[in-house]
């Protein structure tokens, strides 16, 4: 298991194998004594303070009983050291002075409840699922309030990102940015009656045929379309705008794409009748300016520096301000 890390627009309790262990491992040391006798010694110390086995246990199954916790490891190395960075994270927010208010809790609790469409008895059945009095819960979510608070001081404010790398990215992923090739398409269609006989159907496509073939000539397509097509855009000469793959039924779009500029379909037929296309022109492949994408690079450069530097700072600079030593 990995330490959590800082969510992009607030904190989530109960997502780490942190919150709350302290509190947890109090609370249960007051209500069974006598199990803290037997399995309690020192598995680690933090600058000459004490870590006990009963408090690893204890951060362990408080662990396990959230949502999503049947996948914290077994490890007792791994857990040790997500415990001891959370007793770390705790000492680093006291030395800042860090602090939540009981407001900031009560609104972060409200906000929980509204996003999850709860009302207070349904939230505190769920803690009751995960082992949690209300008490404890307040107490995990004043952690987590603080350690984004203490987060957002030591890294979140310390990372920038620049139009020169806004920039040199988007040059070095450029594929990332294509506009995919189009088509300017005219169209002629001529329709058959659902449930016309073969006769009616054999005389509309001669009809289509014939058109083709005044197109294929040179004959002015758009103006072959005003006078005969049924189809839609008719009356603009057929025109059908620019076209992506995937915007045409399969018909047309295997014969338009099959097309040159200035080219003329064969006949094509349908359900609904036969009908004739005429590429006009081929849009390539294009990119998408700077300009368009530059915020949501932006946003990617951010939180990749982000991730970058909170575990720097998590697993090395601020382990390194502690004294750690382990006796599992």
């Amino acid at each position: 298991m990995t330490a959590g890390r800082p969510a992009s627009g607030g904190v989530s309790p109960g997502r780490t194998a942190w919150t709350g262990a302290l509190a947890t491992a109090l609370f249960l040391a007051a209500v069974i004594p006598a199990r803290a006798e037997v399995v309690n010694r020192v598995i680690a110390t933090i600058d000459g303070e004490p870590v006990t086995l009963f408090e690893l246990e204890s951060f362990t199954e408080q662990a396990r009983r959230r949502p999503g916790g049947e996948g914290v490891a077994a490890d007792q190395h791994a857990m040790l050291d997500e415990l001891v960075l959370e007793k770390i994270m705790h000492k680093q927010v006291e030395a800042q002075g860090v602090t939540a208010t009981e407001a900031q809790i009560d609104a972060y609790i409200s906000s929980i409840r509204e996003r999850n469409h709860l009302d207070d008895a349904q939230l505190k059945e769920a803690l009751t699922q995960q082992g949690l009095t209300w008490e404890q819960y307040r107490t995990q979510v004043r952690a987590d309030i603080e350690r984004a608070a203490l987060i957002n001081k030591e890294i979140r404010n310390k990372v920038n990102v620049s139009p020169e790398e806004v920039e040199r990215y988007y040059h070095e992923h450029l594929d990332e940015y294509g506009v995919p090739e189009r088509l300017r398409v005219r169209l002629i269609s001529r329709l058959v009656p659902a449930g016309a006989p073969d006769e009616q159907r054999s005389a509309v496509r001669a009809e289509a045929e014939r058109i083709r073939k005044l197109a294929a000539s040179g004959k002015d397509f758009a103006e072959l379309a005003k006078a005969s097509s049924e189809g839609p855009g008719a009356a603009d000469g057929g025109d059908l705008g620019e076209i992506a793959r995937g915007q045409m039924q399969s018909e047309f779009e295997q014969a338009a794409f099959g097309l040159k500029p200035g080219e003329v379909s064969q006949v094509i037929e349908t359900a609904t009748g036969f009908h004739v296309l005429k590429v006009e022109a081929r849009v390539g492949q294009a990119h998408q300016p700077l300009a368009e994408v530059a915020d949501a690079i932006r946003e990617k450069l951010y939180r990749d520096n982000l991730e970058e530097r909170y575990e720097r700072w998590l697993k090395q600079d601020l382990r390194a301000r502690y004294h750690v030593e382990t006796f599992l």
